[in-house]
């Protein structure tokens, strides 16, 4: 496999906080075949993240948007790239400056095959001033089929989207990242990738660093993920045809991931809906109930020791 050209896509709105440092980190990879792109949507900052952008002139491609969310901005990034590879990287977060040049060399280990891969590095936390932040975190390792990423995404975790190296086609055959969803629109692309059958490789070495802070977006609109969550449920169980279809692996994925994932009230209308009671036994709904009750305790008391320590 020859070494491809790589597109860093930075969507950002309103990041003079952090962009400067964050486009220093995509300049400063070791892989030379690299083009970077930062997408402006809409920021109403006076010009301050403008102005960033700008003063990096013809090292960066750089367009400017009406706002739009996260997706559009992405989209926006994935129309103009020149690149066969997508790296995205958020406007507070960083690269070290070897991710590129490590995730080209994983591809080039999987030779004509590496099209149908999706690769991901392991990340590091830091908070407003770049310190670690030290949290016990599940990192996966290897090789993952379609099938079993769908079952890990669903039941498990969602993957950091600046870990992953997405080869652009993937997009093309997928749509993009969706718009009609504003929290939770990187599981629901990684989610449609792994249901159009892209295989996943994962490694552990941190290449990328997820900074931690007050100003995230994602806490601003932190109140749509149990709203958009439930949408997206029962999206899938329609695409799945699960009202009317026999029973498939997938489909009890989705009714255990709505066990672990929905309210109680969302989790009894789309079993009512979608024929719950025929794809798991009344044995399995106990069990699920009981799993989902321990872990909702867990969670919450594991965030809870999270949010004392870091506040």
């Amino acid at each position: 496999m020859e070494r491809p050209l790589v597109s860093i896509v930075i969507p950002v709105y309103n990041g003079a906080d952090y962009l400067k440092e964050t486009i220093e980190s995509a300049l400063a990879q070791t892989y030379e075949r690299v083009e970077v792109i930062v997408v402006n949507d809409g920021s109403t900052d006076s010009g301050a993240t403008a102005a960033i952008a700008r003063s990096f002139g013809n090292q960066i491609r750089y367009y400017e948007k009406s706002n739009g969310g996260v997706s559009t901005a992405l989209n926006l990034g994935i129309e103009n790239m020149r690149g066969e590879w997508f790296s995205w990287l958020s406007h507070d977060d960083l690269y070290e400056p070897d991710k590129v040049n490590n995730q080209v060399q994983e591809l080039q280990k999987l030779g004509d095959q590496a099209q149908n891969y999706i690769l991901s590095c392991g990340t590091k936390l830091i908070n407003e001033t770049g310190a670690p932040i030290h949290r016990p975190r599940r990192q996966l390792k290897g090789l993952y089929t379609d099938e079993a990423m769908f079952d890990y995404l669903l039941l498990k975790a969602c993957l950091s989207g600046c870990a992953l190296l997405i080869p652009k086609q993937a997009f093309e055959q997928v749509g993009g990242f969706p718009t009609t969803y504003r929290y939770i629109q990187d599981w629901v692309c990684w989610v449609d990738m792994a249901l159009a059958g892209y295989q996943f490789k994962l490694t552990t070495t941190p290449h990328s660093k997820t900074r931690i802070h007050e100003k995230q977006q994602t806490k601003k609109i932190a109140d749509l993920a149990p709203i958009e969550t439930a949408r997206f449920f029962e999206q899938l169980l329609v695409r799945l045809d699960a009202q009317n279809s026999v029973t498939t692996p997938q489909i009890k994925t989705v009714f255990k991931a709505v066990y672990r994932s929905a309210e109680p009230e969302v989790r009894e209308d789309l079993l009512k809906r979608f024929a719950g009671n025929r794809h798991l036994s009344e044995f399995e709904q106990k069990k699920l109930q009981t799993s989902s009750f321990i872990y909702h305790r867990v969670l919450m008391l594991y965030r809870g020791m999270m949010n004392l320590r870091y506040r």
